[in-house]
């Protein structure tokens, strides 16, 4: 579909200046007329008009669409239909807000499709990687129970809860990320550039090294004669990883690793157990139904692990069984889950529990990244210690040596 670039005028006497994909001109003026533009320059855009060189290299991102994004749309859409505004007159609003490019496209072909007979979320749906099925699902039950506007709400204050989840994950990771590389970085520099001068120094002395050393000088030696070998092992192990997991089994083998990592490990398993909760609380609680809930959880969770133990529980719910029962024969959901929602279904509030659920493991996250900040930074000091100290020992011995013969 061809794209073109336009400039127009609004109601309000401002200009937009974007672009959208449409079958035609004549076809993009009349959708910019049913929007409430007034467009005065549609032009083609073609191959010639696409930035080359530097310029393309300065528009890498811009047709990235982050979180933040759709999650602030969100908030404004359901500000404006909480306040009663026609949906298309709030999309329309809401366009002039958006200052990411590909999101403004994205909007404009919804409230087309809206303004021309399609439900709010049909026309999301065409937008999977934009608008997850979590969004889709709750705005087609927020439509059909007329409470649109506080089910945006909710899904905002969800997009933001996740997005300060994860960015205190990464927050917590960082430090300990940056040192372990720092360390690294000093003892290649050290490999590189000052153990070559200390063992020229040491094959004019002339004297027997002691072991420490020796192991040094090899290991120093063999980086530096067959870096390229072990950067070439590197790459080929990166690749056949990532090929590995693109395959479904290479999933479930990733991600359970990471629930066996030491220290991260429960922090990646308490994740996947809040994304579950919260997501199946937030669901339900907006009149989605237990069956459909399960099957969007399942795509929602993060974890290949956790999606399989849904997936399984969501085929035997819908033979008749409970949640909390097949929740309950899998080992990676932790009893207390599954005692609390066997509470919520015997007494008829599952939405209420599942929110207890996520209140509380989003408290053991946010324990469990202080325990992991606080351990990792000294294991990695005390980690390079050993490394830097073992090397200062190996490079101060041969002299050492060197003056007790000399001063014998």
């Amino acid at each position: 579909m061809p794209l073109f670039r336009y400039e127009a005028l609004t109601h309000g006497g401002g200009s937009v200046k974007n672009t959208l994909e449409a079958d035609s001109k004549a076809e993009l003026i009349s959708r910019l007329r049913q929007m409430g533009y007034w467009p005065t320059t549609v032009v083609e855009e073609t191959e010639e008009d696409a930035p080359t060189d530097i310029r393309r290299w300065l528009k890498i991102g811009q047709g990235r669409i982050k979180p933040a994004d759709v999650e602030f749309f969100t908030y404004q859409l359901a500000t404006l239909v909480s306040a009663h505004v026609p949906l298309p007159r709030a999309l329309e609003v809401t366009l002039g807000q958006i200052q990411n490019p590909a999101l403004y496209r994205i909007v404009s072909q919804v409230k087309y499709d809206v303004e021309h007979g399609a439900t709010f979320n049909d026309a999301l749906s065409q937008h999977p990687k934009v608008f997850s099925d979590l969004y889709i699902n709750m705005v087609k039950a927020g439509e059909s129970g007329g409470v649109l506007g506080i089910v945006l709400e909710r899904l905002a204050g969800f997009a933001e809860r996740q997005r300060i989840l994860k960015n205190d994950v990464v927050s917590a990771l960082f430090y300990p990320i940056i040192l372990l590389t720092l360390s690294i970085s000093a003892v290649i520099v050290l490999m590189i550039l000052v153990i070559p001068k200390f063992t020229a120094m040491f094959n004019d002395l002339g004297v027997a090294l002691p072991l420490p050393t020796r192991v040094l000088i090899s290991t120093t030696d063999a980086f530096q004669t067959y870096w390229w070998v072990a950067l070439v092992i590197i790459i080929a192990a990166v690749a056949g990883i990532r090929q590995y997991l693109k395959l479904e089994v290479g999933q479930v083998w990733f991600d359970r690793l990471k629930l066996k990592l030491p220290l991260i490990g429960p922090i990646f398993s308490t994740f996947a157990i809040v994304r579950f909760t919260r997501t199946m609380a937030t669901l339900l609680e907006n009149g989605v139904r237990m069956l459909p809930a399960l099957a969007v959880v399942k795509d929602t969770i993060g974890n290949k692990v956790y999606s399989n133990v849904v997936a399984e529980a969501e085929v035997e719910v819908e033979q008749g069984s409970t949640l909390s029962r097949e929740l309950g024969k899998s080992k990676d959901f932790p009893e207390f889950v599954t005692h609390m929602v066997a509470v919520g279904e015997e007494s008829g509030e599952p939405v209420h529990m599942l929110g207890k659920l996520s209140e509380y493991y989003d408290l053991e996250i946010k324990k469990s990244l202080e325990r992991l900040t606080s351990s990792i930074g000294p294991l990695v000091i005390l980690l390079m210690g050993v490394v830097i100290g073992f090397i200062a020992v190996a490079m101060i011995l041969p002299i050492f040596e060197a003056n007790q013969l000399l001063s014998g």
